[in-house]
């Protein structure tokens, strides 16, 4: 099918052209357009000034005639400063630029209590009733000068935490004499007691009759200094305790719908068991000695939280007494602490088996009230000269820096807590009535 063959060779000669065909082409671009544009502009301008110093002359000043003119004007200027300090026409500016809120108080409302008539008198003490929702205000006398005879009122005020502007007053009760101390019964929201300078005792229903008190306490003979009402000191049976600058101490048992008193105990304070104490107390008003001294000047009076029976007293002289009502023999411990606080500027934390000071607190202004702060016994409130209400802690005996609340007013004269509507209510001694409400925690 296949055979093998063989040709021969074919060969061809090669040519070299010494001529080459050429050919031109040209190519041309469009135009290029270039454009510059500028885009900052730089402005600048010169100027110098040039300072001249000048000599000036000394003025001549007439000495002479600067002295008499101060001497002409000085009593007017001084006049007019004293007029404006006893003023009260500023009490109810409130400024609020610049102003720091205490933590956790806030200002419900403030205002000037006091009626044309009573323009010389102070806010003497106020009350919150058992329900928290009335708040009581007497007056008093700012200085008395003999035995007093001034007429004066109990004011009644109705507040919620809804608040924003002064309430008016709802009642106002009328008494014959300046009213020191005032309490309302802890658990019967329409009783309230009320101590006069004059030692009566009166005790009001205001759920059967608002514009008198049925009930006349008397037995002192100067002015009340202490009104506390206890349920726990005779078989819960309803008790008020009253102490006088007189030396007394009475002990009232209430029965019958507190239609009917009986004097369950009378006390006193004899200067014979007061070996510390070497000053006489003075008369209220200051100028002279008491020639016939029932018993020491009684301040003030606290009972124990843990034995009802056992109570402080604080008398004028400064002195301090452990007593107790039902008898006297030595007192068990109780380890109950006690605070004190006194014009020498110190406040002073005791215990009440140990009448040795345990901590001292010195103070800028004078304390002339304390009050614990519900809802924590290591935090006390002090109130007296001076516009701020300072809160202390007493394992630390310092202030408490964060709650530091300005009354923004005049001395202060009372301040009460409302427990059940977390409200403080505070009183100066030219009759403006300020409440604040306070959160839960604030001080705790």
């Amino acid at each position: 099918m296949f055979n093998d063959q063989s040709s021969g060779p074919i060969g061809f000669s090669s040519q070299i052209l010494e001529q080459r065909s050429q050919g031109t082409v040209s190519i041309q671009t469009e135009k290029v357009v270039c454009q510059e544009l500028g885009c900052q502009l730089v402005q600048r301008n010169d100027a110098a000034s040039q300072t001249v110093t000048q000599n000036k002359s000394m003025q001549h000043v007439d000495y002479d005639k600067l002295a008499e003119f101060l001497k002409r004007v000085s009593p007017l200027v001084m006049d007019e400063l004293d007029e404006m300090h006893g003023s009260t026409a500023l009490d109810d500016y409130q400024p609020s630029i610049g102003e720091v809120p205490s933590a956790g108080a806030k200002l419900l409302f403030k205002f000037n209590t006091l009626d044309e008539t009573d323009l010389d008198k102070k806010i003497s003490c106020i009350s919150w009733s058992a329900a928290g929702g009335t708040l009581a205000l007497s007056y008093s006398a700012t200085y008395h000068d003999t035995w007093c005879d001034h007429v004066s009122r109990i004011k009644f005020y109705n507040i919620t935490t809804e608040n924003q502007s002064a309430p008016a007053s709802s009642t106002t009760l009328q008494v014959n004499a300046c009213v020191t101390t005032l309490a309302y019964h802890p658990t019967e929201p329409s009783i309230l007691a009320a101590g006069l300078f004059n030692g009566d005792v009166l005790v009001c229903n205001l759920k059967e009759d608002k514009t008198s008190c049925p009930i006349q306490l008397g037995g002192h003979s100067d002015s009340l200094s202490v009104l506390q009402w206890h349920l726990k000191l005779l078989n819960s049976a309803s008790t008020l305790v009253t102490a006088s600058r007189d030396g007394y101490i009475f002990i009232h048992k209430f029965i019958a719908n507190f239609t009917t008193v009986e004097l369950h105990r009378r006390l006193k304070i004899g200067k014979e068991h007061n070996p510390m104490e070497k000053s006489r107390p003075r008369s209220v008003s200051g100028r002279r000695e008491r020639a016939d001294e029932c018993g020491l000047s009684v301040t003030a009076l606290d009972f124990s939280t843990k034995d009802p029976t056992t109570f402080v007293i604080g008398t004028s002289c400064g002195g301090l007494y452990q007593c107790s009502i039902d008898h006297d023999a030595p007192i068990e411990a109780l380890g109950d602490r006690f605070v004190t606080s006194a014009t020498d500027k110190e406040i002073r934390i005791y215990n009440v088996m140990q009448f040795i000071s345990w901590h001292t607190i010195l103070v800028e202004d004078t304390s002339i009230g304390l009050s614990w702060v519900p809802g924590n016994q290591e935090i006390i409130a002090a109130f007296g000269a001076g516009q701020t209400i300072t809160f202390y802690n007493l394992e630390t005996c310092k202030s408490v820096t964060n709650s530091l609340l300005d009354n923004s007013s005049k001395d202060t004269s009372c301040l009460k807590f409302n427990t059940k509507r977390d409200l403080l209510a505070i009183g100066d001694t030219y009759g403006s009535l300020g409440v604040w409400k306070l959160s839960r925690n604030a001080l705790r």
